[in-house]
């Protein structure tokens, strides 16, 4: 299996967790395969810097508990309701054996070779990623899609993919659409208001009413 990267860890207790948030780490649990669940804290600076290195759902992590070492995927992270920081971390064990589902992204490549986006088509991402299952030393980091020659109304399916051995998206019998090359929208120039003979007859009117007024009210006052 390819590992992406470590992350250092320590084990911890059940109960209170602000202790370890003061010392840079997050409360975890590793679960999965025929062993114990393990309740650990892991490094959030080193957690953050995997996150940033991109594909973090769909890559292979080592958890480093002292001595001993643990094949994981990312399975879910729990954030803070405001400020939208990590305060745990769900890990699934795996191994060459094992078989996980995850979300692969999507790359849509050779925009600049689009007939459709070079004639200001816009390109209309429906699924950022792909669901898939598969085989723990065969995990896809992501899904490149080409979209050379791709013209205004044309779409992008799953059926562009090309899957490898053993992988087999979530959603079966259909094939879904990705993206499209939709058409520019085009903004209409609000129309004149036409002013008709009738309205126009009406405010000579009302213009001379207000004038034959102020005629008769000089009169009085006279």
């Amino acid at each position: 299996m390819k590992i992406s990267g470590n992350i250092p860890a320590k084990e911890r207790k059940k109960g209170n967790t602000s202790p370890y948030f003061k010392e840079g780490l997050i409360p975890s649990i590793i679960y999965g395969g025929n062993t114990d669940p393990i309740m650990v804290a892991v490094d959030t600076i080193q957690l953050k810097k995997r996150f940033e290195e991109g594909g973090f759902y769909s890559k292979i992590f080592e958890v480093e508990i002292g001595d001993k070492k643990e094949a994981v995927v990312v399975k879910s992270i729990q954030r803070h309701k405001v400020k939208n920081n990590p305060i745990h971390v769900d890990f699934q064990r795996v191994d060459e054996k094992t078989r996980i589902v995850i979300s692969v992204p999507v790359e849509f490549t050779n925009q600049e070779q689009s007939p459709g986006l070079k004639q200001g088509g816009i390109l209309n991402v429906v699924r950022r990623d792909i669901e898939l299952s598969c085989l723990a030393n065969n995990i896809p980091e992501n899904f490149i899609i080409s979209l050379e020659g791709k013209e205004i109304g044309d779409d992008i399916r799953l059926s562009s993919v090309t899957l490898g051995e053993g992988m087999k998206p979530t959603i079966l019998g259909r094939d879904f659409m990705l993206a499209t090359i939709q058409a520019p929208k085009v903004e209409k120039e609000p129309e004149p208001e036409e002013t008709t003979e009738e309205s126009s007859e009406e405010s000579k009117e009302g213009l001379k009413e207000g004038t034959e007024d102020k005629k008769e009210e000089a009169k009085s006052e006279e």
